[in-house]
């Protein structure tokens, strides 16, 4: 069922489109480049749809289409799987499987979209309302053969050439990600994959070095628990914000650690400002020692501190001192 397709051809082959001038021709090519990186990461999850997170969800949901895919906000990863499980393999019949998903709270046109992405030789994208499905595919292989194209992909990049481009709007989104957001992006390292070098290169100086290092690595050696009162303090430390420049210098380690929590003194708001006070991944312990090491034990985490925590008789790594500072 899965497969991508030869989809390289050039200018010259697309000048007998009826539906498609000269000014429209450049529109046209930029969305089927978009549209084919987009059914790339698409189709990497689906291959792997036995091992499907709350992560490879928000990344179907953002390379879907339809409206409908808001719906999978709202469905368990592993019931999703069943349910595209029962769509590639049972012989059930059409119907019935549209029952499945509908009986799940899942759209039909879910179903028909990811038919579309998964074998796009076959099954048309789901753009207008669907009473019969054979009367769509019907009106759909009539207008493939009128455009004389290849498959539906190409037939549906020609009916949405004038749509905004995925991939600007990714790239827009992926410059404002903070490593305070990050984990809410965690998705998009199934897109930046897909990026040729030259985009790559151009987007890497906008992007926090942390947040590119956790995007773009291979994965995650082990997460990291700071000592968030302890950096607060440290003067060789620059910038509004402590804790991002420390971020940055650790990015710069060969290993990338990731998920990272933070640990303030009890009273910390009192005499710091930070906007990592708004993390959804810190703790307030005083003596905040005893929480960072003990998280730091259960998480089996580095540490990030200048305190060697000596009075612990401690043995957990502390990449501070990996940073030269």
């Amino acid at each position: 069922m899965f497969g991508v397709g030869a989809l390289g051809r050039n200018f010259e082959d697309f000048e007998d489109f009826g539906d498609i001038g000269d000014l429209y021709r450049q529109e046209f090519i930029e969305r089927l480049n978009s549209l084919t990186r987009k059914r790339k990461v698409i189709l990497d999850v689906l291959k792997d749809y036995k091992k499907l997170n709350k992560g490879k969800m928000e990344s179907l949901i953002r390379n879907f289409e339809r409206p409908e895919k808001e719906e999978l906000r709202r469905v368990n990863p592993l019931i999703f799987s069943f349910l595209l499980d029962n769509l590639f393999n049972s012989k059930d019949t059409m119907a019935s499987k549209i029952a499945d998903f509908e009986r799940n709270s899942v759209s039909k046109y879910v179903l028909f979209e990811i038919l579309f992405w998964s074998k796009s030789s076959t099954y048309p994208f789901p753009s207008s309302k669907i009473i019969s499905y054979k009367d769509f595919l019907r009106e759909k292989r009539t207008k493939l053969n009128e455009t004389k194209l290849n498959d539906f992909l190409e037939l549906y990049a020609l009916e949405t050439s004038s749509e905004d481009d995925f991939i600007d709007e990714i790239k827009r989104e992926m410059v404002t990600v903070t490593p305070l957001g990050l984990e809410e992006h965690i998705w998009m390292r199934d897109f930046i994959n897909y990026l040729d070098q030259i985009e790559k290169n151009s987007l890497r100086p906008k992007i926090h070095p942390y947040v590119w290092k956790v995007l773009t690595c291979q994965g995650f050696e082990k997460p990291l628990v700071i000592d968030g009162s302890n950096v607060l303090m440290v003067s060789e430390l620059k910038g509004p914000e402590k804790i991002d420049t420390l971020l940055s210098l650790v990015a710069k380690l060969e290993k990338t650690y990731f998920p990272f929590y933070i640990v303030f003194d009890a009273n910390a708001k009192y005499k710091f400002n930070t906007k990592y006070f708004n993390y959804n991944k810190v703790y307030y312990h005083s003596p905040a020692d005893e929480l960072v090491l003990g998280l730091a034990t259960e998480l089996k985490a580095v540490v990030c501190s200048r305190d060697r925590y000596r009075e612990y008789n401690s043995n957990i790594q502390n990449v501070w001192y990996d940073l030269k500072i």
